[in-house]
């Protein structure tokens, strides 16, 4: 007995030894056992002593294994030393049994956090976007039903934005043209809107059965922003509200492309090679000079656009039509001593005719026929042609454009506003002047899709596309962002009673784009016209004939041959009929032009055009001891060698001296040249000579855009000027980069490759500080109306918490309103609605009380937000008597950025905040800007800059909702 009492005592301080170590606080019920788990259940329990006869119904404490008989586990657990002798299911010999197995200690579970009932928001879909999607609007008003154009369990739309958003097929039909061949495009894929909740779209993107990649698309609320350029207070568009996005490299984007779409819900979609069309992979090549007639060639001017800047006029001009590749080349200042016209006349002082816009025999003869077309022949290989003639077989996309000057009988004149066949006289190479002119090098005429009075297809609509900028990586919409909704021509629709639609560049070009000087021609225009000339052949060196073409069979570019044409008036002197093949494509050349008469004698050679691309000949030589007539061009070289190139031997044209024009490979060094000619039996007689210029620095590259070379010209000349407003950011309070440096941040600041060491350092506080804002809108738009409900204290908590994580808790957090008043008259800025839109006056001080619709708030970047509605800034496009308005907040606009660097004065590049004429009438005046005069009516008291960080970096909406908070 003394044994068992013994042993049960030992049993029962182990049992209590074990139950002390747990913590039964911490551990949750098992509702299945009734007791305490002590943690997770699937953990294995530790064996242990019993504690006096638990129930077998699993609603005690059995916490023991099965393997331990310790003598009255089957008892009533009464307690008696006889346990062993009466318990029922006993052994009997309870003091025989082994000792207990000490149990392990066990480590209690920790406490649990308790949910934080803000948590972070990391989905795009808290981004706010307070915009409508232009293409998710029909033409009736009505919302625009998603196309399914997938196979499998995730139905969807898809489009691709290029020179404008297309669909995969089918787009003849809808006056719409194809998806270019070997051009990057924006991929858009719009779910079916019975999917809901969808919070990731990924593609995989393979070519031909092999896997190219696969990305994830961007949220809708991600999608690339239009070209805004509104400042009357009409709103932004996105293209669309629903379309996920995402960029797709060029050489992926070619025939046998499929895509394989997944969402995160496991749905998925397929869109077979075979489902999308193509159109060629086509190419342009515009060379550019400035020509001076016996008179200087024309200054210099940003006019000249594609001379001056190539890089950004061909990276602009090239996203308004469908090509893969776009050179941009250019001839050196060109001034004629003396001219030769159609009629042999050679003029050394001035044209004997009058001269004009569209008149004068140089305009013709010379700039036009000799020089333009006589540099497109060269590039195709023919030596000779009539100078009355502009002929020419156009065999691939060349165009000359030329700016010219010359003297005539009415004095010097310049000569500009004509197109086609391959060659532009112009005034200008940006704006609808070159749009328009090129337009009818494509073949279009004037309002095209024009019915009578009716001018729907002579522009844009509801159908006709929005462009993809590529390298902005924003969007460009097909609205006249500043003309009147009702101002467009009749019969073009009104978009969502809001604006109308821009013209097509051949009916008058109305275009507003903040980001292109060229005019976006319409879906009809393009698929009529631009994108079937644009397929001609392209010269290449990889080919056997020197040529590729698009066989739209096979869906390929493949070797092509092309006759020359039987023109008598071109003289081509081909062996076999075909086009030569080039020994060089694009290289620096020296064009040699002139007049000559063959029958006569009589004869001009100019002085060497120097361009910096040209195609190259193995050109064919006169016919030794012909019994005809014989003329050539006698080449000799540095070191020695010679070479005689054919030309035409008769007059090809009635009633015209015959032009030449042969291109020269700068790099074979030419030193002389001789135009000759021989009779029959006769020696040869010289008819012209020139030379050429030697020890000259080499000529810039041409710009290419599209395929292989990408942007990278553009990239190269901006870069600099990223640096430079890189680093005039740093060092304050905000890193603000003003809308020129947003855009080229937002263009290139992906790659950091070519900024300085201190440009990258703002470069990194610049991403830092933007995740910062992204982070804080994120989550203040989540939890908006926690923050503006009626107990909002743990929502207002959570949101300084998160300031304070930031780093962005300032005190106070947003800074006190302050009034604009003009100095002396203390006449004070106010807000006010007008036809149901904001809009500010400057009211009479009489009037003025200091209510919020007189207060305004500066932020770090130089915008003035109203105190009533913090949501709308002042903007104003500069310029003289240019209307101020009150519209959207938005970072990206210089319209809304002012310098209130030199208070009292307050504009933006020599434009100042003014009233207009320094008085008012009736009480009330108005808000213009104006050039800065320093005059009383331009000068403001009572706002003043601050560093306040929130009032820049949260959205229009955040902003009014943390001002209506109160936060000290």
């Amino acid at each position: 007995m003394n044994n068992a009492i013994n042993l049960r005592a030992l049993a029962l301080a182990l049992s209590m030894v074990m139950l002390a170590s747990c913590d039964k606080s911490d551990a949750p019920t098992d509702k299945n056992n009734g007791g305490s788990t002590g943690g997770d259940t699937s953990t294995p329990v530790v064996p242990g002593p019993p504690t006096g006869g638990g129930d077998s119904d699993g609603n005690g404490d059995t916490g023991f294994g099965d393997d331990i008989d310790v003598g009255g586990s089957g008892g009533d657990g009464d307690g008696t030393e006889n346990g062993g002798q009466e318990g029922g299911g006993g052994s009997g010999e309870g003091g025989n049994v082994d000792p207990p197995v000490p149990p392990v200690p066990t480590t209690p579970e920790p406490t649990p956090t308790p949910t934080d009932p803000y948590p972070e928001p990391t989905s795009a879909r808290y981004d706010e976007v307070d915009l409508k999607g232009f293409y998710d609007i029909d033409a009736s008003g009505a919302v625009r039903a998603v196309r399914n154009d997938l196979v499998g369990s995730l139905p969807a739309m898809i489009q691709f934005g290029q020179s404008h958003t297309v669909d995969p097929s089918g787009n003849e039909a809808k006056n719409m043209p194809r998806l270019t061949t070997e051009r990057e495009a924006l991929l858009l894929v719009t779910p079916d809107p019975s999917l809901k909740d969808i919070d990731a779209l990924n593609v995989t993107v393979s070519v031909d059965g092999t896997v190219m990649g696969t990305a994830t698309l961007l949220h809708p609320n991600s999608m690339y922003r239009s070209d805004y350029n509104n400042t009357d207070g009409r709103p932004d568009y996105n293209y669309s509200r629903r379309a996920w996005t995402m960029r797709l490299p060029w050489d992926w984007v070619k025939p046998g492309m499929s895509l394989d779409i997944t969402d995160d819900k496991a749905r998925s979609g397929s869109l077979a090679a075979d489902k999308i069309d193509f159109g060629a992979p086509a190419e342009l090549v515009v060379h550019n000079i400035r020509l001076g007639m016996l008179t200087d060639p024309p200054a210099e001017s940003d006019a000249f656009w594609l001379l001056k800047n190539p890089e950004q006029g061909a990276a602009d001009y090239f996203q308004t039509i469908p090509a893969a590749r776009m050179t941009v080349a250019y001839y050196e200042p060109m001034k004629l001593g003396k001219v030769m016209v159609a009629n042999g006349t050679i003029y050394d002082t001035a044209s004997t005719g009058e001269g004009g816009v569209y008149a004068g025999d140089m305009r013709e003869n010379t700039g036009k026929s000799t020089v333009s077309v006589g540099i497109n022949l060269a590039n195709f290989g023919a030596t000779a042609s009539g100078m009355a003639g502009q002929s020419q077989p156009q065999w691939f996309q060349n165009v000359v454009a030329h700016h010219a000057v010359g003297m005539y009988s009415n004095g010097k004149q310049s000569h500009g506003l004509s197109g086609g066949n391959g060659m532009l006289t112009l005034y200008s190479t940006s704006g609808n002047e070159f749009s328009h002119e090129i337009g009818h090098h494509y073949g279009l005429g004037h309002y095209p899709g024009q019915s009578g009075d009716n001018y729907f297809l002579s522009g844009h609509h509801h159908d006709s596309g929005w462009g993809y900028i590529a390298y902005r990586k924003r969007m460009r919409a097909n609205f006249h962002w500043r003309q009147a909704k009702n101002g467009a021509l009749n019969g073009m629709p009104i978009y969502d009673d809001t604006y109308s639609f821009a013209a097509d560049a051949m009916a008058g070009g109305g275009f507003s784009s903040a980001l292109s000087r060229y005019t976006h021609y319409t879906g009809y225009s393009t698929k009529i016209a631009i994108q079937p000339r644009l397929n001609k052949p392209v010269p290449s060196q990889s080919s056997v004939t020197g040529y590729l073409g698009w066989n739209a069979t096979t869906r390929r570019m493949e070797p092509v041959t092309g006759k020359v044409p039987t023109n008598k008036e071109l003289f081509f002197n081909s062996p076999d009929g075909n086009y030569l093949k080039p020994r060089l494509v694009g290289a620096p050349v020296f064009t040699v032009l002139g007049g000559y008469d063959p029958s006569t004698g009589k004869a001009l050679l100019y002085p060497a055009f120097r361009g910096n691309w040209g195609n190259v000949f193995d050109l064919p030589t006169p016919i030794d001891n012909a019994s005809t007539r014989q003329c050539w061009l006698q080449v000799s070289f540095a070191g020695g060698s010679s070479k005689r190139i054919a030309v035409a031997p008769t007059v090809l044209q009635t009633n015209s001296v015959n032009k030449l024009h042969i291109n020269l490979a700068q790099a074979d060094n030419p030193q002389q040249a001789s135009l000759q000619c021989q009779e029959p039996g006769a020696a040869a007689s010289t008819l012209a000579t020139m030379s050429f210029p030697q020890n000259l620095a080499p000529m810039k590259a041409p710009v290419v855009v599209g395929k292989e070379a990408g942007y990278s010209a553009l990239r190269a000349v901006e870069m600099p000027e990223l640096d430079q407003l890189l680093v005039a950011a740093g060092g304050k309070p905000l890193v603000n980069l003003g809308g020129r440096g947003n855009l080229l941040y937002a263009s290139w600041g992906n790659n950091p490759t070519g900024l300085s060491a201190e440009a990258k350092q703002v470069r990194d506080a610049y991403i830092a500080q933007e995740n910062k804002a992204t982070r804080l809108n994120r989550w203040m738009n989540r939890y908006r109306s926690d923050l503006q409900g009626s107990n909002n204290t743990a929502a207002v908590n959570a949101l300084k918490a998160l300031l304070d994580t930031l780093g962005l808790r300032q005190t106070p957090l947003l800074p006190a309103a302050q009034p604009m008043l003009v100095t002396n008259s203390k006449h004070c800025l106010k807000t006010e609605q007008v036809d149901g839109k904001p809009a500010v006056y400057i009211a009479d001080a009489s009037t003025c009380t200091g209510a919020d619709n007189e207060l305004w708030m500066a932020d770090l970047r130089g915008a003035i937000h109203s105190a009533a509605n913090p949501a709308l800034c002042l903007a104003g496009n500069g310029g003289n008597n240019g209307a101020v308005t009150l519209t959207t907040c938005d970072r990206t606009l210089d319209a809304q950025m002012f310098d209130l660097s030199a208070l009292p004065k307050i504009g933006r590049n020599n434009s100042c905040l003014d009233l207009s004429g320094g008085f008012l009438t009736n009480g009330r005046g108005k808000l213009i800007t104006y050039s800065c005069t320093n005059g009383v009516n331009q000068r403001w008291n009572g706002l003043s800059a601050n560093d306040n960080a929130l009032l820049t970096l949260l959205s229009p909406n955040n902003l009014v909702v943390l001002r209506g908070l109160n936060i000290p």
